[in-house]
């Protein structure tokens, strides 16, 4: 666990993995349920209604579409979310669904690759071993 300044009010906190204070989270929480109402109330709305309708800023908004809380469907989109990967055009989250694969897939022959050295490296070791006990 380490100490880190917010990333929304500068405020010293203890911070596993999030980049926001406590406080800021729950605010950010609650403007997350104004979106959800006014999107509710007002289904296919655009950003600018919604940011019109509720107070919540334009960027809060879109990073809800980026953590996958908010999706097209629910939004009329006049602004464009690009995968990170490759600048496809999404819907939410940060990358499209090809790049997601090719991400998880890189991961898994990695990490084969990894588990075949260690156990190359484990019998080789133990192989040494046993010829020093002789």
């Amino acid at each position: 666990m380490g100490l880190a300044n917010c990333k929304e009010c500068g405020k010293l906190f203890n911070s596993t993995t999030s980049k926001v204070c406590p406080d800021c989270r729950e605010s950010e929480e609650e403007k997350f349920e104004l979106v959800k109402e006014y999107l509710y109330e007002n289904p296919k709305s655009t950003i600018e209604a919604v940011v019109e309708g509720t107070g919540v800023e334009r960027e809060l908004i879109i990073k809800f579409m980026r953590d996958q809380r908010l999706e097209e469907t629910g939004i009329e989109l006049n602004h464009s979310l690009n995968c990170k990967r490759c600048g496809a055009q999404i819907s939410s989250g940060k990358f499209c669904s090809s790049c997601k694969n090719k991400l998880i897939s890189e991961i898994d022959q990695s990490n084969k690759a990894e588990d075949k050295e260690k156990k190359k490296k484990g019998s080789e070791m133990f192989l040494r071993d046993r010829f020093k006990r002789k």
